[in-house]
């Protein structure tokens, strides 16, 4: 099924859009000896992608049971399909919880790679630029919880290209995507946080 035009437009609008920094910054140094984390980050990997790997199916069999979005510009039924299917995963996974899938090792291994992905200084510019809305009142970032779905107000177009080269692919299905200092996975089609990384991005100090 698709998602809303809205959100349709937020993703079009990142990937066509110009890099919110440097195309090629300067990263640092890793703070761990090269190789010394490879097979592990590798085993890592594999055990995430089995974990979203089963989400994708879940979400699959559960697509199915909700009618197609008819052609039409009323947003009001293209809502409703995205709500449908959200409200069918919700009920299936009513008992998950973060941690689920972004386990421990999981963690670790993120952020590892936030961490040399972009400079400490970088971040911290990105996130200064959203620190504060066009009053210049500050941004206080929303209480996050697996099977929610996506916080209204919140922009969906803050991921830095670098980023996405440093984390593991993400089927069609699900997109990563960042909330205050937290790093998200979002069920796109169905509009709900699938699983989130809270505090994955420090201040630099």
């Amino acid at each position: 099924m698709s998602t809303t035009p809205s959100l349709l437009v937020a993703v079009l609008v990142l990937s066509g859009s110009a890099s919110l920094v440097p195309q090629t910054p300067r990263v640092p140094d890793p703070p761990y000896p090269m190789g010394q984390f490879v097979l592990e980050d590798l085993l890592t990997t594999q055990n995430f992608e089995r974990s979203v790997a089963e989400y994708v199916v879940l979400h699959q069999r559960l697509e199915r049971d909700v009618p197609p979005i008819p052609v039409t510009r009323d947003v009001g039924e293209i809502l409703q399909a995205v709500k449908a299917l959200g409200m069918r995963i919700q009920v299936a996974r009513v008992t998950a919880r973060q941690g689920d899938i972004i386990t421990p090792e999981v963690a670790g291994m993120f952020r590892r790679r936030i961490a040399t992905c972009l400079t400490p200084e970088q971040w911290s510019a990105l996130f200064a630029d959203r620190a504060r809305d066009e009053e210049g009142e500050p941004i206080e970032p929303p209480t996050l919880r697996v099977n929610m779905e996506w916080p209204a107000g919140v922009p969906f177009d803050f991921v830095p290209p670098q980023l996405l080269r440093s984390l593991p692919a993400m089927p069609q299905e699900l997109q990563y995507r960042i909330i205050g200092r937290s790093l998200v996975l979002w069920d796109h089609h169905a509009n709900l946080i699938v699983d989130f990384l809270p505090g994955a991005f420090v201040p630099a100090t």
